[in-house]
C-alpha cells in the first residue's frame, strides 16, 4: 500500500493533478510557449496512461477508485476556479490542463468496472492532444496575455476561428472532438457507479466556458490601434491547421468511437 501510495503520489505529481499541481503554473509561464505546450500535452498524456497501466489490475475492493474519485472532482473544480482570474494566457492554460487532467481520472476511476474506460481515456487523449497543442500555437503567434488578444480575431479571421474551435472543444461543446471524448468519459464513470462525478464534471464544463469566453470575447473586440499582422511560420501554420481540422471534423464521425 505504501508504494502503491508513493507511485500515485509521483504520477499525479507529473498529470498536474491537485494537490500536486503547484509546479504547473509557473512552469510554463517560464518557459518558452511551444516547451509549455510539449509539457502541457506529451508529459500529461504520458502520465495518464501511465496511471491506467498502473491501476487497471488493482482490485476494486482495495478503494483505490474512492481516492481517485475525491482527486479528480477536486482537480477539475481548482483548475477552473483558479483559471477564471488569470490574465496570462499560458497560465490560463496551465490552470486549464490541470482541469482536464482531473477529466482524464473519470476514466482511470472507471478501469476494470466499465468497458469504456480505457477506449474513454484514448479517445479524450487524442482529442485533448489536438486541441491543447493547437491553442498553444495561437499563443505563440497572439502573444502571452489577455491584452495580446484583443482585436485578433478580427486581425486574423482564421487563426481567431481556430482559437475558438480549441476553446469550445475544451470546453466539452458537440460536435467537436472534445465533446465526444468528454461523453465516453461520463459515460465510464456512470457505468462505474459514480454518478456524483460525472455530474461534477458537466458543472465544471459550465465553469469551463466562463474561463475560455476570457480569451473569446477580447478576439472580437475593437482595438485601439492597427494590430501586428507579422509573418507566420510555415512548420506553425501545418500544426495550426491539422489540429484545428482533426478537433472540428473527428466529432462529426463518432461512430467510429467505441460506445
Amino acid at each position: 500500500m505504501a508504494g502503491l501510495v508513493a507511485v500515485l503520489i509521483g504520477l499525479g505529481y507529473k498529470a498536474a493533478l491537485v494537490p500536486f499541481q503547484f509546479w504547473a503554473p509557473d512552469a510554463y509561464d517560464g518557459a518558452p510557449v511551444s516547451v509549455a505546450a510539449f509539457l502541457s500535452v506529451i508529459t500529461k498524456v504520458a502520465a495518464i496512461f501511465a496511471f491506467a497501466q498502473v491501476l487497471r489490475d488493482l482490485p476494486v475492493a482495495t478503494g483505490w477508485p474512492v481516492v481517485v474519485a475525491l482527486i479528480a472532482a477536486v482537480t477539475m473544480s481548482f483548475g477552473y476556479l483558479a483559471a477564471l482570474v488569470q490574465s496570462n494566457v499560458v497560465r490560463l492554460l496551465a490552470y486549464s490542463s490541470v482541469a482536464q487532467a482531473g477529466y482524464f481520472m473519470l476514466g482511470i476511476v472507471a478501469l476494470g468496472t466499465s468497458p469504456l474506460a480505457l477506449p474513454s481515456v484514448i479517445v479524450f487523449g487524442a482529442a485533448y492532444v489536438a486541441m491543447n497543442l493547437g491553442a498553444f500555437a495561437v499563443i505563440v503567434i497572439a502573444g502571452r496575455n489577455l491584452d495580446d488578444f484583443k482585436g485578433f480575431g478580427r486581425a486574423r479571421p482564421l487563426i481567431g476561428v481556430a482559437m475558438v474551435v480549441f476553446l469550445l472543444s475544451l470546453t466539452g461543446i458537440p460536435p467537436l472532438f472534445g465533446f465526444v471524448g468528454k461523453v465516453l468519459l461520463f459515460g465510464a464513470a456512470i457505468e462505474a457507479g459514480y454518478l456524483w462525478l460525472a455530474v461534477i464534471g458537466i458543472l465544471n464544463s459550465v465553469l469551463a466556458l466562463a474561463v475560455y469566453l476570457r480569451i473569446v470575447v477580447p478576439m472580437y473586440q475593437a482595438r485601439d490601434g492597427e494590430a501586428v499582422r507579422a509573418e507566420v511560420a510555415l512548420p506553425l501554420l501545418v500544426v495550426l491547421g491539422a489540429t484545428a481540422l482533426v478537433t472540428a471534423l473527428m466529432g462529426l464521425f463518432a461512430g467510429v468511437f467505441p460506445g
